[in-house]
């Protein structure tokens, strides 16, 4: 096992960005994949990374409780952060999305900037409003999130479960937003390609294994709850959009 004396330095965010716990989880990531940190190899501490990565031990305290509800890392008290051993495979299960800039819409890193500023909040207010019906169409919905016969079903029935999240609200503003994000997204298709084609089973797994996971703490009544998982799901959204570029 590598300690972290033997660890290469990770991968680097732009000068330009402000480190957010998006942007340290995504230098994680590119990390693992480059090979700079391997699985069951000790992670630097908290100190350590904010120093490399020349943000707050906060920003980096975000990205590790991130990555440990994922199942990314492990920590042991007084012994420190650990990869898992099968931390390479996430990359098999992640919905990556190669978005370019549009003229005439917002982009999905625009798009996913946004819903964080809002969207974890709002579960407050769908814990609070939300029927029994809608639970129950969120439910069906994830169904078919994991059933989806095609890549841009898949999209449609994500965005699909979103409405439903945010119809619980019963705030016709913020019904609006998400009409508009879909149609926006719709507009690109999804910045996708070969859409006739179906995702990955393990894409569409740990996707409806994340929103499930949402669901079932709106089911719950767990506000705080939900607008942590939410909030992850975002940030990991957020954090591998055009990862390799």
């Amino acid at each position: 096992m590598a300690l972290d004396t033997d660890l290469e330095p990770l991968a680097a965010i732009s000068a330009h960005e402000r480190a957010t716990p998006s942007l340290v989880y995504r230098s994680l990531l590119k990390s693992i994949h480059d090979g700079r940190i391997v699985p069951g190899a000790k992670l630097p501490n908290e100190r350590d990374i904010a120093r490399q990565l020349n943000t707050s031990r906060t920003a980096v305290r975000s990205a590790l409780q991130m990555m440990e509800r994922q199942g990314l890392v492990r920590r042991r008290v007084g012994s420190g952060t650990f990869l898992t051993d099968d931390a390479d495979q996430v990359f098999g299960k992640m919905d990556q999305t190669a978005a370019t800039p549009h003229d005439n819409v917002p982009s999905f890193v625009e798009i996913i900037e946004g819903r964080l500023l809002f969207e974890p909040a709002m579960m407050h207010l769908v814990v609070n409003r939300v029927e029994e019906r809608e639970l129950d169409a969120m439910r069906a919905t994830l169904k078919e999130i994991l059933a989806a016969p095609t890549w841009q079903e898949f999209k449609e029935r994500i965005y699909a479960l979103h409405q439903l999240i945010f119809a619980a609200t019963k705030n016709r503003f913020l019904i609006q937003i998400m009409d508009e994000i879909v149609a926006d997204r719709r507009a690109v298709l999804f910045d996708g390609k070969d859409t006739d084609k179906p995702a990955p089973l393990a894409v569409r797994e740990q996707t409806h294994k994340e929103l499930r996971a949402v669901v079932d703490a709106i089911v719950e009544r767990k506000a705080k709850k939900a607008e942590e998982l939410i909030s992850d799901h975002l940030m990991r959204t957020l954090a591998t959009i055009n990862i390799w570029q």
